[in-house]
């Protein structure tokens, strides 16, 4: 049996990419950084200590001036207990049917744990 391989033109490709705005703005992530540090409520300097840089490190990214590295982006979600894709892309995180149970799974075991 013949297998067929099919490829996607780099315009297509391209127009698929910006349709779907999944793209990486540093201002606009910056900005999300910087509110989700305040509603934390990490100075500039507690925060740039947590993650191990300078604070005027921290203040450029802020200000879309810089952008962060994977492993940053890593430490910066689990500071604020958030997703990558909210993070970068400011999606927020779809509530289904699924997430609800797993939810109520998590509570139910935290009840459970604190009764050992």
């Amino acid at each position: 049996m013949k297998k067929l391989h099919t490829t996607t033109s780099k315009a297509a490709t391209e127009k698929s990419v910006q349709e779907s705005k999944l793209y990486y703005d540093t201002v606009t992530c910056g900005k999300r950084i910087q509110q989700l540090r305040k509603a934390s409520g990490y100075t500039q300097e507690a925060l740039a200590d947590l993650l191990g840089i300078d604070r005027s490190f921290l203040s450029r990214i802020e200000a879309g001036k810089k952008g962060c590295s994977v492993d940053m982006f890593i430490a910066l979600a689990s500071v604020f207990g958030t997703s990558l894709d909210h993070l970068i892309l400011g999606k927020t995180p779809e509530s289904g049917p699924l997430k609800r149970e797993i939810r109520e799974l998590i509570q139910k075991l935290s009840i459970l744990e604190s009764q050992l």
